[in-house]
């Protein structure tokens, strides 16, 4: 749409403002509601602000099919979900296999095509079972992205470990991001443990584009 400088007798008609005022600022409103009830045939690239005082609030751009939060297309969007898991003393199980069970921390998010997402899981490991190591691996949607080794644990005290994995989304939607947990090399326990004040975390945050809008 072509943008139109004003000059000393412009007459302004209706279609004129629509095109040159109405679709070329950014309006305000209270909630994404009275946006929708006001702009019922939005145009791409408009941009509307949501002053509604809670999660919704923030800039929105309409992108030829829907309303997207944020700062635009190639800039990060910052935190998608994070959880904490404060349980307890879990145990992987006397095995060496990868697996879910009460020690897994899980995430559930909404993932946008083409997007970058940086997975971050910080674990309290210790040796329950006697000397051992252990392994931890990011899944994300069923799919195993990255694992992680630590060879040897003490036996009676909590090693906190942070743990980062990128995963870039090739198909956007509902997914299950979680960190499952085993023993390493040897068939004994070991512990990942939690507390209100020392809990086990999983963070996903959105860290840019790979790739243009689908």
């Amino acid at each position: 749409m072509p943008y139109t400088t004003v000059v000393a007798g412009t007459y302004a008609t209706a279609s004129w403002a629509n095109a040159n005022v109405r679709d070329q600022v950014i309006t305000t409103f209270a909630t994404t509601t009275a946006r929708d009830a006001a702009i019922t045939a939005p145009v791409e690239g408009m941009v509307a602000y949501i002053g509604s005082g809670d999660a919704s609030e923030g800039l929105y751009v309409y992108n030829g099919s829907t309303w997207r939060k944020g700062p635009g297309w190639n800039a990060p969007w910052g935190l998608l979900v994070n959880a904490k898991l404060t349980s307890v003393s879990v145990t992987s199980g006397t095995h060496t296999t990868l697996q879910d069970g009460s020690a897994v921390s899980t995430a559930t998010a909404t993932t946008v095509t083409n997007r970058v997402y940086k997975v971050t899981t910080m674990h309290n490991p210790y040796a329950s079972g006697g000397a051992n190591g252990f392994q931890a691996s990011h899944v994300v949607g069923g799919t195993t992205q990255s694992q992680f080794l630590i060879p040897s644990l003490s036996t009676t005290t909590q090693d906190s470990r942070t743990f980062t994995s990128l995963f870039t989304e090739t198909s956007g939607q509902s997914r299950v991001f979680k960190a499952q947990i085993a023993a390493y090399n040897t068939n004994t326990a070991i512990t990942d443990w939690g507390s209100s004040t020392i809990p086990r975390i999983i963070i996903v945050e959105d860290i840019g584009p790979s790739g243009a809008p689908a």
